[in-house]
């Protein structure tokens, strides 16, 4: 059961940590803590938390045993962070999410933890790490005087108003809400916390705001050959010649191209090895022909038309901005490509990319009146480094104290 309380916090509230965690210091962490438990799933990251599916009924109620004596939780601060009290209940539910997140990742369960003192201590790091994550818009704020106002409390009243408006009963929703690790003080928190990191956002990182890139500036940068490539490229690849079959081929030359990279792709991921290289080998060999072309004067976006599967240059005329700081997920052989031609030139031979397949790229002038009119969005995509950036610096300046029972904390201390 997917829990309504559960997703409108999730949704709402770890975007704060979400942004401040590609951080290396949580990935070296998490790394350390998969090497010590001995686990060797590949799993990738999760996108965003997601708390264990449990009803009310397998959460237990909530306590913090120490040396084997339970103790009075209520306003038990766990840890102070930066002059901000952390509350076992607030400590319990991040307690929680990085035991969820470390499960799904990893494979590394609380019974893991019981097992292997090092990684515990890794993992009570990695909870520290994330409540810092969180707490990063709330000290920005502070430091520049945002505060959330009459309407955002009132945004937020009728939140939490539609949220319970969605149970039966009462009941239900503070059930919920257990089965969440949360209570209702601390969802009221985190709904004021996610405010805070919107506020934060459009006043320090957009507009006019301390940390944003003016406009004057952004088109000086768009027009600096060395922090900015306008490129654009011929993408051809691995799949572009594997055969569909022929339920698959028919009515194939009516589709979209969105359409037609599906069966192709599928068709690919179906092949054995064997074929696979073999449809490498043909790609490269069309690539080559693109390339040829290309530097003998063919129309670079004719090429395109004819031999591009790249859905975002459909129509060629925009192109792609790559600036050298933010890369925004560009392949590496692309960027280092497109930052080593000068404009007007084309690449002497294809460029492999292992998850793509092969490009062929054309530098060109950049379109100062397409520039111009999408300015605000492409300020926003190249300042997203700057967030990242300013939000680790604030989390690495952080000092952590915490209570006189911390070092006592084991793996069956929180329930």
């Amino acid at each position: 059961m997917i829990k309504k309380i559960s997703a409108v916090v999730l949704a709402l509230v770890m975007c704060v940590g979400m942004f401040a965690g590609c951080g290396k210091k949580n990935s070296e962490k998490k790394d350390s803590a998969k090497k010590k438990s001995g686990t060797t799933t590949d799993a990738e990251d999760t996108a965003g938390p997601e708390m264990p599916d449990a009803t009310a009924a397998d959460v237990p109620d909530p306590s913090l045993t120490i040396d084997g004596s339970k103790i009075d939780t209520t306003d038990y601060v766990m840890c102070t962070i930066d002059g901000f009290d952390i509350n076992f209940d607030e400590f319990r539910f991040y307690y929680y999410y990085n035991l969820d997140t470390y499960t799904t990742t990893y494979g590394i369960t609380a019974d893991s933890l019981k097992e292997n003192e090092e990684t515990f201590n890794t993992f009570l790091s990695d909870v520290i790490l994330v409540i810092e994550q969180e707490l990063v818009a709330e000290k920005l704020a502070k430091e520049n005087g945002i505060e959330l106002d009459d309407d955002d409390q009132k945004y937020i009243n009728d939140t939490i108003d539609a949220a319970k408006a969605s149970y039966d009963s009462e009941e239900a929703y503070i059930a919920d809400l257990k089965s969440a690790y949360l209570t209702e003080d601390l969802y009221r928190k985190m709904l004021e916390r996610a405010q805070i990191y919107t506020k934060v956002i459009e006043t320090l990182f957009e507009g006019d705001g301390k940390y944003a890139t003016s406009q004057e500036d952004f088109k000086a940068l768009i027009q600096n050959e060395d922090e900015y490539a306008h490129e654009i490229h011929v993408m051809v690849p691995f799949y572009a010649t594997a055969e569909l079959d022929d339920s698959s081929a028919e009515g194939y030359d009516d589709l979209t191209l969105s359409e037609k990279i599906t069966l192709k792709s599928n068709a690919y991921d179906a092949l054995d090895a064997d074929a696979k290289e073999e449809a490498k080998a043909a790609a490269e060999e069309i690539a080559n022909e693109v390339c040829e072309k290309a530097n003998n004067g063919d129309d670079f976006e004719g090429l395109i038309a004819e031999y591009g599967w790249d859905i975002g240059l459909e129509d060629p005329s925009a192109g792609y901005y790559i600036s050298k700081d933010n890369l925004g997920g560009y392949p590496e052989e692309l960027v280092t490509e497109a930052f080593g031609l000068k404009v007007g030139e084309v690449s002497e031979e294809p460029i492999l990319n292992s998850v793509y397949g092969y490009f062929i790229v054309k530098r060109i002038e950049p379109d100062m009146d397409y520039v111009q009119e999408n300015i605000e969005s492409m300020i926003k995509s190249y300042d997203s480094t700057t967030i990242q950036e300013v939000f680790q610096e604030q989390i690495e300046a952080m000092s952590v104290t915490y209570c006189d029972n911390w070092d006592k904390i084991t793996a069956e201390s929180v329930t």
